[in-house]
């Protein structure tokens, strides 16, 4: 299950300010629910709701559980099943689906564990294998295992932005709300600062020619090159075609691209099957808010295909 950036980020902010907070975790699902098993939310004690499972429809009941738990100190389990839900009588969601869900209190005199050890094994490892009790044997819920479930967590999608023009101002925003980390770098310093006075993300004034040594490509998912100046450009595909990264998207019409390519001689090669340009898909609209969200679909459906595989 790959982690939001959101996620992270609030559970940072808990820990900042010494705050218990409580993480709701999507055990098992039945049916048809809004989110999967996995899925993770995070409740403060003032019952501050950071994340969605359900469209909103079970938060409430959630947010008062969870800040139960907090306050015993005491792992919870709840069951949510809608499958006989009515408008009269029910919660009236029409959902048809069941769902379990642990709420695990992390406490500050208790470092926050487990999930501030498993994101610090994140920093170093691919992914890290995360175990929930699933509570009491009741309810209707089908798990994976018996007693308990597993599921893998995965750091959130990371995506590079070679470019700190205004155009990539939407696209940060999109990529943020979609829960993955973003890193915007750019030669202007003027670029850099307008960025980090309008987003709360990595942004970095890095030199063209030396983006390949202070960037860390391997820690990266997709990268998208917007400069819109041609010889940063065609320096950022140098460097990018000796990388690891499988997606790598080019802003510009085709015959830029061309241009940029002819000019790369032989490592025009090694982009073959990573360079998609012009990056995003084709939805229609015009201005840098429509082609952000271009782009941004194009990159959810290749994270989406990861996910699959």
């Amino acid at each position: 299950m790959r982690l939001s950036q959101h996620l992270i980020e609030t559970f940072s902010d808990f820990v900042r300010k010494k705050l218990p907070v409580a993480l709701v975790t999507v055990l098992s699902t039945s049916g048809s629910t809004y989110s999967k098993a996995g899925s993770q939310m995070l409740v403060g004690a003032d019952g501050s709701v950071h994340g969605l499972l359900s469209g909103g429809c079970l938060e409430n009941d959630l947010a008062e559980r969870a800040a139960a738990a907090i306050r015993s100190g005491q792992t919870d389990w709840v069951e949510f099943d809608l499958r006989d839900d009515d408008d009269v009588f029910g919660l009236g969601v029409g959902c048809e689906g069941a769902m379990r869900l642990q709420i695990q209190p992390l406490q500050p005199e208790s470092g926050y564990e487990p999930f501030a050890g498993w994101l610090a094994q994140l920093e170093s490892a691919a992914s890290v294998d995360a175990r929930f009790t699933t509570g009491p044997k009741e309810g209707t819920v089908t798990f994976h295992e018996e007693g308990t479930v597993t599921f893998s967590l995965r750091r959130p999608y990371a995506v590079l932005l070679l470019g700190a023009g205004q155009d990539a101002d939407p696209l940060v925003q999109f990529c943020r709300s979609l829960g993955w980390r973003v890193t915007v770098s750019d030669h202007r310093p003027a670029y850099v600062a307008r960025m980090e006075g309008n987003h709360a993300c990595d942004s970095r004034c890095i030199p063209v020619a030396e983006i390949g040594d202070q960037v860390e490509f391997d820690k990266f998912d997709a990268a998208i090159v917007m400069s819109h100046h041609l010889t940063s450009d065609r320096q950022y595909l140098l460097t990018l075609a000796g990388s690891s990264i499988k997606f790598i998207g080019l802003l510009g019409p085709p015959h830029r691209r061309d241009r940029l390519l002819d000019e790369m001689g032989g490592a025009r090669d090694t982009l073959h099957g990573r360079l998609r340009s012009p990056v995003g898909k084709r939805i229609g609209g015009r201005g840098p808010a429509a082609i952000a969200l271009e782009v941004a679909a194009e990159l959810q459906e290749y994270f989406c295909e990861l996910s699959a595989d």
